[in-house]
């Protein structure tokens, strides 16, 4: 049996395409989630080897969720639900995902996710190693085009509440890696993300961040002091809105002049 998950925001799509599963007799349905954010939460928890995913849903759609799946070399095969032809024509003839378009009457419906699921099948039982590199790309181009746009929130893990939240940006003092993780600090909390720094890079391209050494992103916007360390390196001293501190982050000898043409330093 196929293990699998659903995310979709329309309960009555999130039924349909249960019974298409369930007729297959194939797929073992772990769970379904409401939303992106529970999805991605639900993922982390049960480690689905077929994600359903919806394209379009609430502030993180199915794309986003999809890179950010995507983030990691085991992540789970994909299949986007989708209303709009147009999103799959282009990006999903790939080998390690595929997708459905609703709207079909029930037995096209059915008899597609049965294809699916066979399709989906062999590729488990043969272990083919996905090419992520192209799935990758394909997505950074699709979101590019959708429909809605992303939202600019980034999705968190919050450990305390158990919980994927989603962080407005200028409320992020920095990004750091801490060993294997990256973690956002807000003025009040740290979070570990999805993603890392280099996506982070891209994805707060045109905002208020800067690279400030290979394994950091600090917010412009919270700059108090720059002390020298007599190397060419200088120490951030990073504050919040009422002056109190929350911290500092070294930047590189390498990365100073750029940080004082930003300052007009």
């Amino acid at each position: 049996m196929i293990t699998a998950l659903i995310v979709d925001d329309e309960p009555a799509s999130r039924r349909l395409l249960k019974e298409a599963l369930d007729a297959t007799e194939k797929v073992e349905l772990l769970g379904e989630a409401d939303s992106g954010e529970r999805g991605l939460q639900l993922i982390e928890e049960l480690h689905p080897q077929i994600v359903f995913l919806d394209i379009q849903m609430g502030e993180l759609s199915g794309l986003e969720v999809a890179r950010i799946l995507l983030e990691e070399e085991d992540a789970p095969l994909i299949v986007f639900i989708t209303a709009h032809n147009a999103y799959a024509v282009d990006a999903f003839e790939l080998a390690a995902t595929d997708y459905v378009v609703k709207g079909l009457e029930w037995t096209d419906f059915a008899q597609r996710i049965a294809k699916t699921v066979e399709r989906l099948h062999d590729k488990l039982a043969s272990a083919e190693t996905p090419e992520l590199a192209s799935i990758r790309e394909a997505l950074d181009k699709l979101t590019q085009r959708q429909v809605a746009p992303a939202t600019q929130k980034l999705p968190v893990k919050d450990y305390d509440e158990g919980t994927v939240r989603l962080i407005d940006p200028e409320k992020v003092v920095c990004i750091e890696r801490k060993e294997r993780r990256v973690v956002l600090r807000t003025v009040d909390h740290e979070y570990p993300t999805y993603f890392t720094i280099e996506r982070l890079e891209q994805r707060l391209a045109g905002m208020r961040f800067f690279r400030a050494n290979p394994g950091a992103l600090i917010n412009l916007d919270y700059v108090e002091h720059l002390i020298p360390n007599g190397d060419g390196t200088y120490d951030v001293l990073l504050t919040d809105m009422k002056g109190d501190v929350e911290g500092s982050i070294t930047v590189s000898r390498s990365r100073s002049k750029a940080l004082f043409e930003l300052l007009n330093l």
